[in-house]
């Protein structure tokens, strides 16, 4: 699941909507960058986005001679360094904005550079354009001590405890052991982890052996603080201890840890190119909730698994575990996708009264559409549309969005909506006759559940390359065949 935690303000500054600013700016912006352990040449790609984002707001956000000023605020987010720019000037969206020549040579420049380019509608608060760029990755496996030879298992069992917050480097040399580099995750990230971990907004669960060492992990992050549904993500288990029945434990403790703490549940995602965690959510009761039939690239390897690429990005499954009740809400789902999500709220025990919505519905309201898109590069190349609000033209901007994505090779993208708006439902069965796929139902996402759907460009769908355990996720990725077809 694509989870977004608040993110920490570093710094804030108010500057002029000026030219005169630039240089200032990108001294400050370009100061705090280096603090943060950005080389040379990342910095200088830092100081040129910076220009390109500034100068964009100076030309379009304030009309001739008008005063105006922008507000820069640098902020760490889940491994991520975030350069926001947030102005109170014209109304503009990023449809409009890539009219100006100008501005979309600037935009391209900028998202060619980033690791992650959000533009935000914020209604009558203005608009924020996200600069974000992944944290410099330590090379943990410079200091890993105890080399990879065959140990014995028989030893006495792991103990389970949490990880403390000092202890980031133990999880970023499970990562390395594991996966080597192809992992897509924070979990290199030493001082990422003990951030995490020390904000409240991660739990690591690792499996430790008589000797110190870490044979697994599983981890829950929280969304936001209050959080009620948590992710359970990140499962290692270092090769030599694979065998153990090490990710039945772990995530049984960590149900266990869920309903302590009150929580409604926890959404998890298995791969897909073997079925050992299929099967171990499977044996403590978490049942299937979607599939990503195209999730991460093919060059994320399982040390002593599978190394070969398979020749197409792989899929996952969406599961969700109950560890409390969570309330009972009404949602509004098309006739096309209501037969299978009530599957899906039977089979997990979310007590949902259904209500079919017809594509008919009536757009046009004074409500405005409030969109998020947020991309991914490396190995996800995806994007995600969030559907904040749905006015009259929100069927056109969501395809707009698409069409722009498409364009630049973007591998998949999502559109998240969520289902206690009938709008929203009606929009799933429009989108659905311009190439969206169902993907699945996140309980609990969005203030509500979230109907989560996909967008495949040009992409290869072969199921005999996707190892599914259960019948409903056969059903599931049949359904989605025949969508795709």
């Amino acid at each position: 699941m694509t989870a977004y935690i608040s993110p920490c303000c570093i710094a804030r500054t108010t500057l002029p909507a000026h030219a005169s600013s630039l240089y200032p700016a990108q001294a400050w912006v370009v100061a705090f960058a280096r603090n943060l352990g950005f080389n040379e040449e990342e910095l200088k790609n830092i100081e040129l986005v910076t220009e390109e984002a500034l100068m964009s707001v100076v030309e379009t956000a304030f009309e001739g001679g008008e005063a105006g000023s922008v507000d820069i605020i640098l902020e760490e987010r889940k491994g991520q360094f975030i350069i926001a720019f947030e102005d109170r000037g014209l109304p503009m969206d990023l449809k409009r904005l890539e009219e100006n020549d100008g501005i979309r040579t600037s935009i391209t420049l900028m998202k060619k550079l980033l690791d992650q380019f959000v533009f935000i509608n914020r209604g009558k608060d203005g608009k924020r354009l996200e600069l974000i760029k992944n944290h410099p990755l330590a090379d943990v496996s410079e200091s890993l001590i105890v080399a990879e030879e065959t140990v014995d298992v028989s030893q006495a069992r792991p103990r389970l405890r949490f990880l403390k917050p000092d202890e980031g480097l133990l999880l970023a040399q499970l990562a390395y052991r594991s996966y080597g580099y192809s992992y897509v995750s924070d979990f290199y990230q030493p001082d990422w982890v003990s951030g995490h971990i020390r904000s409240g907004l991660m739990k690591t669960a690792v499996a430790e052996l008589p000797d110190g060492q870490l044979a697994g992990c599983l981890n829950l992050i929280k969304d936001h603080e209050n959080a009620k549904v948590v992710e359970c993500c990140g499962a290692m288990v270092d090769p030599r201890f694979r065998g153990m029945n090490l990710f039945k434990e772990l995530k049984g403790f960590l149900v266990e840890e869920a309903t302590r703490s009150g929580l409604y549940g926890m959404v998890s995602e298995a791969v897909t190119i073997h079925p050992f965690t299929q099967k171990g959510n499977l044996s403590i009761g978490a049942h299937e909730t979607g599939i990503h039939v195209s999730y991460v690239s093919d060059n994320v390897a399982f040390k002593k698994i599978q190394n070969k690429l398979e020749g197409q990005r792989q899929a996952t499954v969406y599961y969700y575990i109950k560890t409390g009740d969570a309330p009972k809400r009404r949602v509004y789902l098309p006739d096309l996708y209501a037969e299978l999500s009530r599957k899906v709220y039977d089979l997990n025990g979310l007590r949902r009264d259904v209500e079919v919505v017809s594509a008919g519905v009536d757009f046009s309201s004074e409500q405005e559409t409030e969109l998020d898109v947020r991309i991914r590069h490396e190995s996800f190349n995806d994007a995600t549309i969030v559907v904040r609000s749905a006015g009259a033209d929100v069927l056109e901007m969501v395809l707009h969005h698409t069409r722009e994505l498409v364009q630049k090779r973007t591998d998949v993208i999502y559109v998240n909506l969520s289902l206690s708006d009938p709008k929203a439902a009606a929009l799933a069965a429009k989108l659905a006759t311009h190439g969206y796929l169902w993907c699945g139902i996140i309980p609990e996402l969005q203030d509500g559940d979230v109907l989560k759907l996909q967008y495949l460009n040009n992409l290869p769908v072969d199921p005999a390359k996707i190892q599914l355990v259960s019948d409903f996720a056969r059903e599931m990725l049949s359904f989605i065949l025949r969508q795709h077809q």
